[in-house]
């Protein structure tokens, strides 16, 4: 049964995939007609699989994506505890009546204590304090950050003072080092209200962080993929290098992407490898492509709404930008360094000889024990040889055994991976070919060359080549005539014939820096060429008809942290030559600079490092205050730039990173058909995964429900007694005897031993979520960043477009040392206006263009609140003037450019009609 309903979950899900695009078409955007809202849903067909696959287990209360979903968010927004809850404002309620609570003992607060809050605010973070019979007090707010007036905190003060509970006004943070410092002198809790300030930050952190404890709210964002053709190197579950097509990838273990790990970097910009939790497809639809290409080559597919990383230059952070925002002279992120592999010393041959008629030979005699046919013991004692095929296991016998197939000359069935196999591989992928055997082509001058493959053929398989003069006469052809050497090449390599099939095999990847180095020394001697700059330093080129192994090379090269430029020589069609015509084939170049030949390897000769891509570092605004440099320059080396920084600063971590940085040279729409898929991983923890031609960083909320989080554990077990009824019991739902004392408790005038699942300490509520808005939530975590991201991206949009408007219009103010992550473009309406607030919102509302007010205004003018016990300081006339004159659109990511255009002219048409 239990096989039949996982076979019936991904049949569900499979048509999910397939009829999604029917089932929510996208509707085009009509000026006037179709409603811009200041808020709404944005989901794809993931975030309709997780909400089935949570309804699938009939699991209608917290369950197994809750509890994954806590711990995600928890991490993400760095605090130890969250607690889920079913909407940002029962996040409001618990996070208020928590701290009521007799188990904290005096620093409970009690009826008649005050709290202090902002007057022009949302109810739900006022109304927990009148519920619980406390006291607020009102303070004014700051107009254009809308804040709460620090100044006035003193004045809000008194003996009974024993909290305050403010929100981080529509995404902008308030200043939370004035607030904080406030409440740790006076010894006052603090609730941050962070339900619409979701990936805010203040001097470098994120909102929710600063406060006792801090309250969130979710929605969801948009959804990210990149084209099926894209090249995702990986580790197979045997911890073994691929690197395929993210189609490919998806069709492997899309049941099983635990099994596989990915590329990606953490916060301080590590590299290393991590583990998927997801492959997600669906059909592109009518989203456009676009192609992102660096000034160095490297290029990726993505959905415009996909995002890369890119390095922002006022604050140097790394960032997640939307392709369709991505422009010219941007810097995206790659990898100086592919992270270190499992090593092999040894490549073992016997299997891929085992189905061809293949013998060995030089075993010991005990391995005739494994053979039953009395014949083929008297060949061991004729010929030394037994058919491989009767044998069971060698692999402690491997290095002194001989395989080969019928009766040829065999060769050994372990070969060592040293630097000379390694140069051998370089050989053959630049000149080889296979005729009865493998052949090495080279020009007759090219003497050294073809005395290092005579030497390593000889010495690798015991085979002396063949050399003759190939059929033009200029060159010399290397011929090792032997079927077992071409098998080893075609099977154990994995080399296919032709120029344009060839692929580095996928061992190289494990090999150390010597051997890596070797490759590279003999793939570009054989198919390359060095030259001297005019620098003064040299640049080795290697040419190929296939960017595949242009491709793979790259990568290769990534491992040792060189990084190459890659570009086109010529392209395909006939050419003439005086009075001959020849069609060529396209040829393409990878090149990198600060390097020659010395030996049989490749060895650094620029110290300097100044032509070294990998070293280099864009010059950000944030260095110059550390180094003095001419104005033009735009680079400098991270080796001499770390002299100069001080350890563990932001600035000095981004230098010391494994990330590199490369200029955008254009953005280009390509042609990509509407049901052809898209694919993205979901990344755990990190939300980025390494990808593309030559390799780029790419990135990868929730409907209705909140959380609660604190970094207190005795808070944490507070919050869900009150979320869960008020039980003393802490055990997770459907989970009995955590504590192992279910039965012992004696806990009030219950007797001892009552059932400790039904005590109850606090009289609570059930806030629970159900685990289909976590399930919901967990497919959206993932691209959180990226929503944050459009929010802001949108705000700035909207604020460039209404500037010219600042007449009539006070625009909003970002609170110092922030960087909000808006929830709304709050707009203030001056004296000066030809027409007032809600004259202009009534013309914007018949646009179809949605607005709100500033929440509640002045919350003490609300007629709820009319008989409610409170103070307020001073007369609050900035709270006064929000009310008659504030209002806030939208700028969540469903909103696209076109739309905000349209709000941008509709404003500029209300306001200088006259």
């Amino acid at each position: 049964m239990g096989n039949s309903r996982e076979t019936l979950r991904v049949q569900i899900l499979k048509l999910i995939d397939k009829y999604y695009e029917e089932a929510f078409p996208r509707k085009r955007f009509i000026p006037g007609k179709t409603p811009v809202p200041v808020s709404g849903r944005v989901f794809d067909a993931e975030e309709i699989k997780h909400l089935v696959d949570a309804s699938l287990d009939c699991w209608l209360t917290t369950g197994r994506f809750a509890v994954e979903f806590e711990k995600r968010f928890a991490e993400w927004v760095g605090v130890k505890h969250c607690s889920l809850v079913n909407s940002g404002s029962s996040a409001s309620l618990l996070a208020l009546t928590a701290l009521t609570s007799p188990k904290l003992g005096r620093e409970r607060l009690k009826p008649g204590d005050e709290v202090i809050t902002v007057a022009a605010g949302f109810p739900t973070t006022v109304n927990p304090i009148i519920q619980n019979r406390l006291v607020p007090v009102f303070a004014d707010v700051k107009i254009p950050n809308y804040n709460i007036d620090t100044a006035q905190l003193k004045k809000a003060l008194s003996p009974k003072t024993r909290a305050i509970s403010i929100a981080h006004t529509l995404g902008n943070p308030f200043d939370a080092s004035a607030v904080m410092g406030f409440a740790r002198k006076h010894g006052l809790w603090v609730i941050e209200d962070c339900c619409d300030a979701l990936g805010s930050l203040y001097k470098g952190k994120k909102t929710g962080t600063f406060g006792d404890i801090s309250t969130f709210s979710f929605y969801p964002a948009h959804h990210m993929s990149c084209s099926k053709d894209t090249t995702i190197p990986f580790l197979n579950e045997k911890n073994e290098w691929r690197l395929e097509n993210i189609e490919d990838v998806y069709c492997k273990y899309v049941k099983f992407p635990e099994k596989i790990k990915v590329i990606s970097f953490d916060k301080k910009g590590r590299v290393g490898w991590t583990s998927p939790s997801g492959i997600l497809r669906h059909k592109v639809g009518s989203k456009a492509m676009v192609r992102i290409v660096s000034e160095h080559g490297r290029y990726v597919d993505v959905t415009v709404d996909h995002s890369v990383f890119v390095l922002e230059f006022d604050t140097g952070c790394v960032v997640p930008k939307q392709a369709s925002e991505i422009k010219k002279g941007d810097y995206i992120v790659a990898a100086n360094n592919i992270p270190a592999l499992s090593s092999l010393k040894h490549i073992n041959l016997l299997e891929y000889f085992r189905n061809k008629n293949a013998y060995i030979s030089n075993f010991p005699r005990a391995v005739l024990k494994q053979v039953q046919n009395a014949d083929y013991r008297w060949q061991y004692k004729d010929r030394n040889t037994l058919p491989l095929k009767y044998m069971k296991d060698f692999c402690s016998q491997r290095g002194r055994l001989m395989v080969g197939i019928a009766q040829s000359h065999k060769i050994p069935a372990s070969i060592k991976i040293d630097e000379g196999l390694c140069r051998l591989i370089g050989y053959f992928l630049a000149e080889g070919s296979y005729q009865n055997g493998i052949i090495f082509s080279f020009g007759a001058h090219e003497n050294d060359l073809i005395e290092d493959v005579v030497k390593l053929s000889s010495s690798i398989f015991g085979i002396t080549p063949r050399l003759r003069k190939n059929s033009a006469g200029k060159g010399i052809n290397i011929e090792v005539e032997s079927k077992n050497v071409e098998i080893v090449f075609k099977e154990a390599f994995g080399i296919r014939g032709g120029a344009d099939k060839k692929r580095i095999p996928s061992f190289l990847y494990h090999c150390n820096a010597a051997c890596i180095k070797a490759f590279v020394y003999a793939y570009t001697r054989g198919d390359g060429s060095i030259r001297l700059l005019k620098d003064n330093t040299t640049r080795i080129d290697v040419t190929s008809v296939s960017p595949q192994i242009l491709n793979d090379f790259q990568y290769l090269l990534s491992r040792i942290g060189i990084s190459a430029s890659f570009y086109r020589r010529n392209r395909m069609g006939t050419r003439r030559f005086g009075k001959v015509s020849v069609y060529s084939r396209p040829n393409y170049s990878l090149c990198f600079s600060g390097y020659v030949y010395k030996g049989k390897t490749i060895a650094r000769s620029n110290l300097k490092n100044r032509n070294d891509v990998s070293d280099q570092i864009p010059l950000l605004p944030i260095y110059r205050q550390y180094i003095s440099l001419n104005k033009n320059q735009v680079t400098i080396s991270r080796t001499r730039l770390l002299k100069h920084l001080k350890k563990g600063t932001p600035a000095y971590n981004l230098a010391k990173s494994n990330l590199a940085f490369l200029k955008v040279r254009e953005t280009q729409r390509i042609s990509y058909k509407p049901d052809e898929f898209v694919y993205d991983f979901s990344v755990p923890k990190k939300e980025n995964f390494y990808g593309g031609f030559l390799g780029i960083f790419m990135h990868n909320t929730m409907g209705e429900g909140g959380a609660v989080l604190t970094g207190d554990t005795k808070l944490k077990t507070i919050i869900e007694s009150f979320r869960d009824w008020g039980r003393d019991c802490w055990c997770p739902t459907g989970c009995d005897n955590t504590c192992g004392r279910r039965f012992e408790w004696k806990l009030g005038d219950l007797p001892k031993g009552y059932d400790h699942k039904y005590i109850y300490s606090h009289i609570g509520y059930n806030l629970k979520l159900t685990d289909m808005q976590a399930a919901v939530g967990c497919s959206q975590l993932d691209k959180l960043p990226a929503f944050i991201r459009k929010r802001r991206e949108n705000f700035e949009y909207l604020y460039k477009g209404l500037k010219p408007l600042e007449k009539y219009l006070i625009l909003p103010e970002t609170t110092p040392h922030s960087k909000p992550s808006w929830f709304g473009f709050p707009i203030t309406v001056k004296e000066s206006s030809p027409i007032g607030r809600n004259e202009l919102v009534q013309f914007l509302e018949n646009r179809k263009i949605g607005t709100r007010l500033l929440f509640g205004g002045n919350l003490t003018r609300q007629p709820a609140y009319k008989d409610a016990k409170y103070r307020k300081v001073g007369s609050l006339k900035e709270s006064d003037r929000v009310m008659n004159r504030t209002f806030w659109i939208g700028v969540y990511p469903g909103l696209t450019r076109e739309m905000l255009d349209y709000v941008i002219g509709s404003m500029q048409k209300a306001l200088l009609r006259n």
